[in-house]
């Protein structure tokens, strides 16, 4: 069987950013956030904020290294160990910045991977080699790379529903429908 060469985006696929961010966000909205109420990529335009709020909330989680604390999404660790032969890359929009307390996280799980690649915000797909399957949770990242022909899963979220995806792009609720998928397309290799 073939060793697959594997694209995974971190916050919101394997880490739950988001989870450590709701507290935060319900503080300057002054009412209750959820994971619902983030339907696209702007917290400005998802819940009526000022940029200088949203610069809070982006300071007090990096200040109080929150996201060392993030919980992963749920089967991301299993399914990650049962993936170990493949070729791992992860590929984040994380700022560079946000590389050692990142490698930290994955250290401290155990989780293993081949490379890491940050501050890839947009054409995640040329970051590294030519990729099998990629796994992205951002639908304005999934499009590109499934229109770059590579096997795109949308892992789902409240912020990238949509009527229709690519030909070659399909949604997963969790982590064991990514390693079904995966080990079936490592079986048609």
């Amino acid at each position: 069987m073939k060793r697959l060469v594997i694209g995974l985006d971190i916050d919101g696929v394997i880490v739950d950013a988001a989870g450590v961010m709701l507290p935060l966000l319900s503080e300057v909205c002054n009412r209750p956030v959820s994971r619902q109420d983030i339907y696209c990529r702007s917290f400005e335009e998802d819940l009526n904020i000022d940029g200088e709020a949203v610069k809070y909330v982006w300071e007090q989680t990096l200040e109080n290294n929150l996201l060392l604390n993030a919980s992963p999404i749920t089967g991301a660790i299993d399914g990650l160990a049962a993936l170990g032969r493949h070729e791992i890359w992860i590929v984040t929009a994380r700022p560079a910045f946000l590389q050692h307390l990142t490698e930290a996280w994955f250290g401290e799980r155990n989780i293993r991977y081949d490379r890491i690649l940050f501050d890839r915000d947009g054409n995640k797909h040329l970051a590294g080699p030519e990729f099998d399957i990629f796994v992205e949770d951002f639908l304005e990242e999934a499009n590109p790379i499934a229109d770059a022909g590579i096997f795109t899963l949308l892992f789902d979220q409240p912020w990238n529903q949509t009527p229709s995806l690519p030909d070659n792009c399909q949604r997963v609720y969790d982590w064991s429908t990514i390693v079904r998928l995966i080990k079936q397309l490592e079986r048609e290799s």
